[in-house]
């Protein structure tokens, strides 16, 4: 049924309603959490996405304005599924959207999936700025924060010069790599890990800054042991100490309880007896991971 939907996507007039419709079905597909329709779910959002792109629909208005206005009939729905899973999209579209969608990374069968449908929210985004962005010479901070959502939730699977570069450039942020001169060269593989901060990412308020360090802590707690994007993450909220030092006092016990969770893990995955040790931090970890609940970012 969804893969008839997604073929039919195509042929639908951007002065339809079903349109926006059919993107809000994916997303409540998504929200649903089940790994079987989980990548026809994301193709769905995706052809929806590039369809209202090619009608003209983000010409005069942002991406998340014209997607919320269309979830308005919707909201009786909606609102159950946003209150079940502790989201706003009213208050930060592309961190909903992107926890939403950011648990099928950490499912290797659904990983693909999950990237194309990020970096399509990405380029469909950071394009509806374009004019912007001439116009300043540079990419705007509005159109950056719009999509930094799906940026962060990107970069665990940018954690070589090469795949960062390639991120940097579908944000249109390459044209400020000369704020970090940590940034590897992209043709440079050879182990380097990039550093992002908040001066690269424009961010200047504290809102902002407690989105980031809110997500960034949550996807921390289902790291799998990657070294380069436990670097990156970590090196973020860093910059992040000296900038905005109550926001990180803020989020403190967060990112603490997501560090132990990933040193756990860690520590299970090197020691050759792992199952008789695995077995022992069992409980420890089903009782910090409750305190995350609002956090939650895999299938269940």
């Amino acid at each position: 049924m969804l893969r008839c939907m997604c073929r039919v996507v195509p042929a639908i007039v951007g002065t339809s309603r079903y349109i926006c419709v059919l993107f809000w079905l994916a997303v409540a597909l998504l929200q649903g959490s089940h790994a079987s329709y989980y990548a026809e779910a994301s193709s769905l959002l995706q052809v929806t996405l590039k369809n209202m792109e090619e009608q003209g629909l983000f010409k005069n208005n942002s991406v998340s304005n014209i997607l919320l206005e269309a979830r308005e009939p919707l909201e009786e729905v909606t609102s159950q599924l946003d209150e079940m899973l502790r989201l706003s999209f009213e208050t930060s579209f592309s961190f909903s959207l992107a926890a939403i969608i950011f648990k099928g990374l950490r499912h290797s069968a659904l990983k693909e999936s999950a990237e194309a449908a990020l970096r399509t929210l990405l380029q469909v985004t950071v394009a509806a700025h374009e004019p912007d962005t001439a116009a300043s010479g540079g990419p705007s901070d509005i159109a950056t924060h719009e999509a930094l959502g799906y940026f962060i939730a990107l970069l665990t699977v940018s954690t070589t010069p090469t795949a960062f570069h390639r991120l940097l450039k579908e944000s249109k942020l390459d044209s400020n790599c000369e704020v970090d001169v940590a940034i590897p060269d992209a043709d440079d593989d050879d182990g380097c890990t990039p550093r992002l901060t908040a001066e690269l990412l424009s961010v200047h308020d504290s809102t902002t800054a407690l989105l980031i360090t809110s997500f960034v802590g949550s996807i921390l707690s289902t790291a799998q042991g990657d070294d380069a994007e436990t670097e990156i993450l970590y090196g973020l909220l860093s910059s992040f100490c000296f900038s905005y030092p109550d926001i990180i006092s803020m989020t403190y016990v967060l990112i603490f309880l997501c560090g132990l969770i990933v040193l756990l893990n860690c520590c299970i995955l090197i020691d050759t007896k792992a199952c008789k040790i695995g077995s022992r931090m069992s409980l420890p970890t089903r009782q910090i991971h409750p305190l995350l609940d609002r956090f939650r970012i895999s299938f269940e």
